[in-house]
């Protein structure tokens, strides 16, 4: 067993084997955490305690490698990425996990505590000096650091209240003379202490020194008239006076203290219309009804308003006829102190007024003593913290502690916890019904409904609305729904008598320190979804370290929640109540942080997802550097989980342009359009393709607000982008490329961008064997790219011109320009480029009878386009796959890659790749002789091209994109298709 004296120097030992704890500041790392009693230190609080403002940037580092040579110290035996059992790590903060009185502090609280039940004095004078001769010398000695320094102090001022007692406990005993010589130094090593005083005093009167007596008052009133300007208090008074009449009392041997126990029932009464919570409520009824082990505690914690305190009361009730000697119950309000709260306990439980210790320590042991052997629950309401309700808990088996709380409280060792998170939509809409009535809910369901999600499923916020409606039987939920969806008035909506949601939001933020309720603010600013780290620390304007931690915290206390490790994200009425309280001068310059970091982070995308390219050159510059990525897999995994934030955020800055008093917004726009660009140049709209189109369509009319002619165009490219390769809204997007092109200057920077519309336009204008234009395009990107110096647009280019020319029946000049636009990709060592070359040219050869080489090379482009990172290009490369494999016969082979493609595009794209490749998958199937599985793709094709816009041009363009030697498979099942469409 580890065992920890910090009465002293600070040592360890197992069993009775002592341990090497290393250097002073390590070990002083470790007396920060032992004196937290088990509680967790965030990594913050540990350098502030051991480096104080001395702490340089280095602190941490050094912090984390003494956890590390510590924790092979207390476990050498762990095994090698098992986690840590003794010193384990939370999120931003370590704790120590040991058993009770494992650190000689708690055995010395101990000792007291059962000195202060103790039967009689001479028990209660042995449990003392026990406590007292733990110290074995100055506590904490040689350990450097401001919390060393403060609790040495209060250990010295421990071990003296401890000495004073037992001191008393002699006099008590009649031991005077023994007091005396221990009392003289005392009082001279502490002057201004008027305890020491008084038993020195007493002492020397009942060993008949009178005058002696007498002459420590008078120098006790010197030394304080001297040094403070003040008289001895009352105490010190009153026993001079009776000295001097010579009627000072005998002293008395204690007497316990111990009174019975009387039955109390504190607990509010139950919520008749308690609804749902069946999962938790079975768990916390199990726990806290365990009658094995240790003091059953169990915590539920969660956002104000999500129903904790009803939830708590609930289980009570239901688990009440388990304790026969009563139910105590409390409102600690956040605030409460520990001490007060005991002593509201002990009166409850009949001790009289006359009998309740004076310090919270004291009252704790006494507290503990009464419930020995007893079964007795205890719920704690509104907890704030660990260190409120620690002295609360019962210290043996039989009774259990319910706690409330919005911080989560991982250093309550052994503690049962239970997140409370909103009620599900049918639990609500249950809530909701049990207050209205049933049948009016079942009368409006699409506006229950509706009334529901507005009140973020958030019980308080429910009920709320719930009263309003039941006072008010001729208001229609309809109109109540209404006026909830207005997001600027909802929190005035979502109150009623002295209940409202953003009151109960108000007391949880008056109680944040002030970096954590500015980081509430600042990170409602941004119209997202979530946020990660990163991203919370540019808009916060510090580290990542910094915002981890500020972040933590706030998920703790229930403010934040983290949907996954990382993220952040708000309740949606806590987010209302935070941009409620934000300054607006405030908004621009965190918006602008944000999304510069996007934009330097979506620079190194590009670099890594298309080598060769020189766009990052022509975007903004940024002052932050983004995050960097090793490969195009990474790369494209952060745009694929951050593009519905970037789509979110291009919505919420047109939508602040609009508003002509927003200031900074021209700079956002631009930041803006540069994204819009660079998301574009990977031609991957991802899954979000219709939230895109409108985001863009937004940021357009923003840019033709402004009369800026580069955004018009930036943004122009981009939403032509999406609306033909992602949507099939083939017109329009040729159009808005074809006004970007017109928009054009010499500019290098318009010149890049002509040369990526030019490129755009070489895929949109295809149509088969009317390869003119589409060709004309891409000689345009291709000369302006070589002026321009940027090959990945070259090789673009040249790939487009392999596809069209495919198109066109020409399928030895398309495998000429492939080969060359692969030889391009190699040298640049672009795989997306690399994988779309192997698989024109793959295509092209299997057209031209060599179909071993065909679908080799299609294997390889496979192989790339995953390397890349692109899930779309994986699923363009798997098409043109199972295509040659279809020429070739390999028809098995061919449906199990096409069904590969068809998942993948559905992840990656829009509707017209997935239709394009469905009715390929169909074609496969029809060949296998699957006809009703041909039949049943066929009609979800059929579904998807009837609802695309510019119908026409997608059928021609899936004709040709099938190629030219299996066309003539496919129009009879096509015209099939288009018929049921129709």
């Amino acid at each position: 067993m580890l065992t920890f004296a910090v009465l002293g120097e600070v040592r360890a030992w197992r069993g009775d084997h002592p341990l090497d704890l290393g250097p002073k500041q390590r070990r002083a790392v470790l007396a920060a955490l032992l004196l937290r009693c088990g509680r967790s230190a965030t990594v913050r609080d540990l350098v502030a305690d051991v480096w104080g403002e001395q702490a340089t940037a280095s602190a941490v580092g050094a912090l984390r490698n003494h956890v590390l040579h510590l924790r092979k110290v207390l476990e050498p035996e762990r095994a090698a990425g098992s986690p840590p059992t003794v010193l384990v790590g939370f999120d931003g903060g370590y704790a120590l996990r040991l058993p009770p009185g494992a650190v000689d502090t708690e055995l010395a609280d101990r000792y007291a505590a059962e000195a202060e039940r103790a039967a009689d004095a001479e028990q209660a004078r042995e449990r003392l000096q026990a406590a007292l001769v733990l110290w074995a010398g100055p506590p904490l000695a040689g350990i450097p650091g401001p919390f060393a320094e403060r609790l040495r102090v209060q250990l010295s001022e421990r071990r003296l209240s401890l000495l004073e007692r037992r001191l008393e406990t002699d006099l008590r005993l009649g031991r005077f003379a023994a007091a005396i010589g221990e009392l003289h130094p005392l009082s001279s090593e502490h002057p201004l202490r008027e305890k020491i005083r008084e038993l020195l005093m007493t002492a020397l009167y009942h060993a008949g020194r009178q005058a002696e007596a007498l002459e420590v008052y008078a120098d006790t009133r010197r030394t304080l008239i001297d040094s403070l300007g003040i008289e001895p208090g009352p105490l010190l008074t009153d026993l001079h006076e009776r000295i001097l009449r010579a009627d000072l009392a005998p002293v008395r041997s204690p007497v316990a203290v111990a009174e019975p126990v009387s039955r109390v029932a504190q607990l509010p009464a139950d919520i008749a219309d308690f609804t749902g919570r069946e999962e938790q409520v079975r768990r916390l009824t199990e726990r806290l009804t365990d009658a094995t082990g240790a003091v059953a505690v169990c915590a539920i914690a969660g956002m104000g308003g999500v129903g904790k305190s009803t939830l708590a009361v609930h289980v009570a009730h239901r688990v009440r006829e388990h304790f026969r000697d009563g139910q105590l119950h409390t409102d600690l309000h956040g605030a409460a102190q520990p001490g007060d709260i005991l002593g509201d306990f002990l009166r409850a439980l009949g001790v009289p007024e006359g009998k309740i210790a004076a310090t919270p320590d004291q009252r704790a042991a006494q507290f503990r003593s009464l419930l020995d052997g007893r079964r007795v629950l205890v719920l704690l309401d509104n907890a704030r913290d660990a260190d409120q309700v620690i002295p609360l808990i019962p210290g043996t088996a039989g009774s259990a502690v319910l706690i409330t709380s919005r911080a989560a409280m991982p250093e309550l060792a052994g503690a049962s916890s239970v997140r409370l998170d909103e009620m599900s939509e049918a639990e609500a809409l249950a809530l909701l019904g049990g207050v209205v009535g049933a049948e009016r809910v079942a009368a409006e369901p699409d506006s229950a409904e509706a009334v529901v999600r507005s009140c973020g499923r958030l019980p308080l916020a429910v009920r709320i609305i719930g009263a309003r409606l039941a006072t008010r039987p001729r208001w229609s939920i309809a109109s109540i729904a209404e006026r909830l969806a207005d997001e600027q008035q909802r929190l005035a909506v979502l109150r009623t008598g002295d209940l409202a949601v953003g009151a109960v939001f108000r007391v949880d933020y008056d109680q944040l320190e002030p970096a954590q309720a500015e980081a509430v603010r600042m990170l409602s600013v941004p119209e997202v979804e979530d946020l990660s780290l990163p991203g919370a620390a540019a808009v916060l304007d510090m580290s990542r370290d910094e915002a981890e931690l500020l972040c933590e915290t706030l998920v703790d206390l229930s403010l934040l929640d983290a949907p996954a490790p990382g993220r952040y994200t708000y309740h949606d009425l806590l987010r209302l109540f935070a941009r409620e309280l934000m300054d607006p001068a405030d908004e621009p310059a965190a918006l602008r942080r944000l999304l510069e970091f996007y934009l330097a982070t979506m620079k190194n995308v590009v670099a890594v997802s298309n080598p060769g390219t020189r766009l990052p050159e022509h975007l903004s510059r940024t002052r932050v550097q983004g995050l960097s990525f090793s490969d195009g897999v990474g790369a494209q995994g952060w745009l694929n989980a951050e593009r519905p934030n970037l789509v979110r955020l291009f919505g919420q800055i047109a939508r602040r342009s609009a508003a002509r008093d927003s200031p900074g917004v021209c700079a956002e726009l631009a930041l803006c359009a540069d994204l819009a660009w660079a998301m574009a140049e990977l031609i991957d709209g991802g899954p979000n393709a219709q939230e895109l189109s409108r985001a863009l369509e937004e940021l357009l009319e923003a840019a033709l607000r402004a009369g800026d002619r580069g955004l018009e165009c930036r943004v122009r490219v981009a939403l032509g982008s999406v609306l033909t390769y992602s949507l099939a809204r083939m017109r329009i997007g040729r159009d808005h490329q074809r006004i970007a092109l017109s928009l054009g200057s010499d500019d290098p920077g318009d010149a890049r961008l002509t040369a990526f519309a030019a490129q755009l336009l070489a895929g949109s204008t295809r149509q088969g064997h009317e390869s003119a234009a589409s060709l004309a395009h891409v000689e345009r990107a291709m000369r302006i790219a070589r002026r321009v110096g940027d090959p990945a647009i070259e090789c673009a280019a040249l790939v487009h011109a392999a596809k069209t020319l495919s198109d066109a029946g020409r399928y030895l000049e398309s495998a000429e320009r492939a080969r060359a636009g692969w030889e391009l990709a190699e040298q640049i060592g672009n795989l997306a480029l690399a994988g779309m070359a192997l698989h024109e040219q793959g295509a092209a050869l299997a057209f031209l009878g060599e179909f071993e080489r065909g679908a080799e090379l299609c294997a390889r482009a496979v192989e790339s386009a995953h390397r890349s990172g692109s899930q779309l290009r994986v699923g363009f490369a798997l098409a043109r796959h199972a295509q040659v494999c279809l020429l070739v016969g390999a028809l098995d082979r061919a449906e199990s890659i096409a069904a590969e493609a068809v998942d993948t595009v559905t992840r990656a794209a829009g509707p017209l790749h997935r239709a394009r490749i469905m009715l390929l998958h169909a074609t496969v199937l029809g060949a296998l002789g699957r006809t009703e599985d041909e039949q049943r793709v066929l009609r979800a094709t059929a579904e998807i091209v009837s609802e695309l816009e510019d119908t026409h041009l997608v059928h021609e363009r899936v004709d040709a994109e099938l190629e030219a030697p299996v066309v003539a498979i496919l129009h009879a099942r096509l015209a099939g298709a288009a018929e049921a469409a129709r």
